[in-house]
């Protein structure tokens, strides 16, 4: 009562009102409309950078190769796990997501190439054959460490260092990481097969170390994977 009293005082004739109801209404139509459209081109701009991006997210070793083992901890099945929440992740964010393997399987039958011996070559090069048959955009293959030296741990990302994408993307990766591991490794260069073979910007990520006790523990747990996750995509997002 007290707002119409405000907005129309007496004497006003009932067209007048009307009048004067109708530019109102169309003033806040308006404004509202605005501030919908602001928001929707924010969050184009913002949140749907990896819109029709073909991410391939690569879950290292599996099947008969355990990669790192502990007592009851095979390296795996943490890169696995740590696999399934990136790819859950970068699916909200727009992108389209190629998983090298969402089961505990080796890869070596999955190679084309015939000239290709070994069922670890084979399995290798099949990660890659991945990346050439979807064109990809983006390569990310997910580690964890193992050392004699039981008190190093941290996330490491590495990249092949002759592609300067690759390594504009591992420092990215490796400074999300920092928040969430804790520890100031710097992106390296390697010459690993995934990222040597690989023509598009491409990382391997280790996701910490499981000879660490403590590190080992927090790589078991479904929440620091996710934490994990995030970062990673967070470092992917910044990319773009």
């Amino acid at each position: 009562m007290l707002l119409f009293a405000y907005i129309y005082p007496r004497g006003v004739n009932s067209m007048k009102m009307f009048c004067i109801v109708k530019s109102h209404l169309i003033y806040y139509i308006l404004l509202i409309l605005l501030m919908v459209s602001s928001t929707y081109a924010f969050e184009e701009k913002n949140g749907n950078k990896l819109a029709n991006k073909v991410i391939v997210v690569d879950a290292g070793h599996g099947g008969i190769d355990s990669g790192a083992t502990r007592p009851g901890v095979d390296e795996k099945d943490i890169n696995l796990a740590v696999a399934l929440q990136l790819k859950n992740i970068l699916n909200q964010k727009g992108a389209k997501v190629i998983m090298s393997r969402q089961t505990d399987m080796e890869l070596s039958n999955e190679c084309d190439n015939e000239k290709v011996r070994g069922r670890y070559h084979r399995d290798l090069m099949a990660r890659v054959e991945m990346v050439e048959e979807s064109d990809a955009d983006l390569f990310v293959s997910l580690h964890a460490n193992a050392v004699r030296n039981d008190k190093k741990r941290g996330a490491e990302v590495f990249y092949y260092n002759k592609s300067e994408t690759g390594k504009i993307l591992a420092n990215l990766i490796q400074a999300e990481l920092y928040s969430v591991a804790g520890r100031s490794h710097s992106a390296q260069n390697a010459n690993y097969f995934v990222l040597r073979r690989n023509k598009i910007p491409a990382v391997l990520i280790e996701l910490g170390y499981i000879t660490n006790t403590e590190e080992r523990q927090l790589l078991l747990a479904p929440d620091y994977q996710q934490k994990l996750a995030r970062a990673i995509a967070e470092g992917i997002c910044k990319f773009y």
